[in-house]
């Protein structure tokens, strides 16, 4: 089961050109969905639905909104919520903070310190900024970011097989 998932994801690394924005944005959802597979939260934050918030305007909202329809994180349904800035998101498990909202980072990162959300980027230097995963486009192939301290701060559990597949930064 590992294999074929590690095998899906670095299919995802592989056919992930530049391509249309639209395109982009569903493998950021992909990307999203299978992050969840290799990241786990605490025991404290298993029952009820699985949160992805979106803070800002971005695309990736109705491709979100679709792989929830059609997806679950283990047993559990995803519900995808739009997030302002100044909203509560300790009811999230991830969140995706849009590009018209990168000054935001640093300042939700801090805040939310030492609480089990997987902060996701898209951004230059995201995941120095305060994101624990980056997403980003590398000789037109997605790739992403990792800050492994982050994660750790965050009591998030990253699999070994996910840690190999980013790059790494602090």
């Amino acid at each position: 089961m590992v294999i074929r998932t590690c095998i899906g994801m670095i299919a995802c690394f592989l056919l992930c050109g530049a391509g249309n924005a639209q395109l982009n944005y569903k493998l950021h959802s992909i990307f999203i969905y299978k992050f969840t597979q290799y990241i786990e939260w605490p025991d404290k934050t298993s029952g009820g639905d699985f949160v992805i918030g979106v803070l800002g305007n971005s695309p990736i909202q109705p491709e979100l909104n679709a792989l929830a329809a059609a997806k679950k994180v283990g047993t559990r349904p995803i519900v995808i919520k739009k997030i302002q800035a100044g909203d509560d998101v300790s009811a999230c498990h991830i969140l995706f903070v849009a590009s018209d909202q990168n000054s935001s980072l640093s300042g939700i990162s801090s805040k939310t310190s030492g609480k089990p959300l997987l902060i996701i980027s898209e951004m230059v230097n995201g995941a120095k900024q305060g994101a624990s995963i980056n997403l980003i486009m590398v000789d037109e192939k997605m790739k992403f970011e990792m800050n492994k301290k982050i994660l750790e701060r965050q009591g998030l559990k990253v699999s070994t097989d996910l840690v190999k597949l980013a790059i790494q930064v602090e």
